[in-house]
């Protein structure tokens, strides 16, 4: 039996259309910081904050956990932010020009090793019931 947590933003300047209410299974343990840097595999570093409240908000804890959106679809690393999302932001911008996103879900290649030593590696897939025909 899995923990879930339930997660929604609301629709504002971070993140216009806002996302519905998620109820997000939890495979692994949590890991909680102010910020995540993320490099790509064209040497771009970037920095991934939680963002909450209304306009112009607030950065608040980044959470990094396994998921996977129904019971056999392959996990994913999914970062969360708060009731505003998330914030992306580019080598030396500001956080005013930075991308909102709801969530961000993280290749396997880019979850830093600070991260992994909390949530560890991906977990296995859940078997696939077996199909009955009568």
């Amino acid at each position: 039996m899995h923990k879930y947590l339930e997660y929604e933003v609301r629709p504002g300047s971070n993140v216009p259309q806002g996302l519905p209410r998620q109820r997000l299974p939890v495979l692994s343990p949590i890991w909680r910081g102010p910020a995540l840097s993320l490099e790509y595999p064209d040497g771009a570093v970037r920095t991934l904050v939680g963002w909450s409240g209304s306009a112009p908000g607030d950065p608040c804890d980044l959470k990094v956990f396994w998921t996977r959106h129904e019971l056999t679809a392959p996990p994913v690393a999914l970062a969360i932010g708060g009731d505003a999302g998330v914030r992306h932001l580019g080598p030396g911008a500001a956080a005013d020009h930075a991308q909102g996103l709801p969530f961000m879900a993280l290749t396997a290649s880019m979850i830093p090793a600070e991260v992994l030593n909390v949530i560890g590696p991906a977990p296995e897939s859940e078997p696939t019931p077996p199909l009955l025909l009568i």
